[in-house]
């Protein structure tokens, strides 16, 4: 029951918060036009390859590591300590390198930009949700949006600029990161240790959730960087545009992935405790989720993308349907993903990011050269399906050596026995 009412109550400020983005969305949308758009996201994701080992993966390590009864202090401040130095070193790498491959408008918007890291250090999501208190995610990121959106409808309005744009971007950022932050430092004594020998002995322990997190990164933003190569910004105005889109709804299933989150770890962590049944249960609620997710984008797309954004950006319909393909398989990514967790075979982890990022940089480069924008919206499908077919491999691997069977994770009998018994 305590799960049903951290999901409804997350899910509930969560879609207030994203009811929130889709209101300033068209008037960004509208306001910049595809190309303005589209530079907006393409400088934001070469912000996210120079920063790519300030938010390592921490979301994972560090809830992982405090579900294990770890001192939540002692966690926060070696990942806080970890990020502080790589923040030093991406933003001067950006500083040098952008330098010789930006001109000079789009380098000093992205040097503006980096100040994001901060923000990211701050942002001790990891916490709130290894104690089971989401709340403290969902109300930090309505009180980003609420700024966000106040800041749209009286300054970006008014002045509509990418420059603008980042500005307020920055603004949501630190007020979110705040009220992260600002609770559990008053509360707790967080030890900042620079020590360059000790961070890389943290980096070492966390370094595969790390590349696993980034891979999954690189498996989106690749695209956009591609269509930005080998298109125009406007073509990544498009792309984004449905990404978006995209994105607001796989909050349902990124909310479900957090409440249940904890629950599945320490369920699969002890085998004395384990019941396989509750498992299943939580299979089959992120495989309706994604059905539900599919077809309502699949049939409403058109709508969609003309309310949003207007017909400017009627190029996105066609790929958002493509999305709803991703909507569906998606959630059952994420699904065995935890599963692959709970048992921590963090090589295991890295090796699904690493194929996933690897089989969309290749379709990438092939899909978005030959097919243009809508060769871009095929990608992910063809990601989530062979992800999917490779943690089903090493599941059976894991079932094997934890000594459980991988058919009881899915079926559908012991989810039902498991809804009844919950009833009673």
């Amino acid at each position: 029951m305590k799960l049903i009412v951290n999901f409804i109550s997350k899910l509930g400020v969560d879609s207030v918060s994203r009811l929130i983005g889709f209101v300033t969305l068209p008037v960004i949308t509208r306001a910049l036009g595809p190309e303005g758009y589209g530079q907006f996201t393409y400088l934001f994701v070469v912000l996210s390859y120079f920063g790519f080992f300030i938010d390592f993966g921490y979301m994972s390590y560090g809830t992982n590591k405090i579900c294990e009864k770890n001192d939540s202090s002692f966690v926060i401040g070696k990942i806080i300590s970890l990020q502080i130095l790589t923040a030093l070193f991406s933003t001067a790498v950006l500083i040098i390198v952008a330098y010789f491959f930006l001109d000079s408008g789009k380098y000093i918007l992205l040097i503006i930009f980096s100040a994001v890291f901060i923000s990211q250090i701050l942002s001790i999501r990891y916490y709130y949700l290894a104690v089971n208190k989401l709340y403290y995610n969902s109300v930090s990121e309505l009180a980003g949006q609420i700024v966000y959106a106040v800041l749209i409808f009286t300054v970006f309005i008014n002045y509509p600029s990418v420059f603008t744009l980042i500005i307020l971007s920055l603004f949501q950022s630190f007020v979110t990161a705040f009220f992260l932050f600002i609770p559990f430092a008053r509360k707790n004594k967080i030890a900042i240790d620079l020590n360059i020998k000790k961070n890389l002995l943290t980096l070492k322990d966390a370094y595969k959730l790390g590349l696993a997190s980034k891979s999954e990164a690189v498996t989106v933003s690749f695209i956009i960087l591609c269509a930005g190569f080998f298109l125009n910004e406007e073509s990544v105005g498009y792309y984004n545009a449905s990404y978006k889109i995209y994105l607001i709804l796989l909050t349902v299933v990124q909310g479900l992935s957090y409440t249940v989150m904890p629950v599945l770890l320490n369920n699969l962590k002890k085998p004395e405790f384990r019941t396989l049944n509750k498992v299943s249960v939580i299979f089959y609620i992120y495989l309706l989720t994604g059905i539900f997710l599919s077809a309502v984008t699949f049939f409403f797309s058109q709508s969609i993308i003309s309310v949003m954004f207007g017909e400017k950006f009627s190029a996105s319909v066609q790929i958002l349907k493509s999305f709803s393909v991703t909507l569906l398989l998606w959630p059952v990514v994420m699904f065995l993903s935890l599963i692959t967790l709970a048992f921590n075979r963090y090589n295991y982890i890295l090796f699904t990011s690493v194929f996933s990022a690897l089989v969309s940089v290749i379709l990438s480069l092939i899909f978005i050269r030959y097919f243009g924008v809508y060769g871009a919206g095929i990608v992910l499908p063809f990601v989530a399906a062979g992800t999917i077919t490779v943690n089903l491999y090493l599941l059976k691997k894991i079932s094997y050596e934890e000594n459980f069977h991988l058919r009881e994770l899915f079926s559908p009998s012991a989810a039902i026995r498991e809804i009844i018994k919950i009833k009673k």
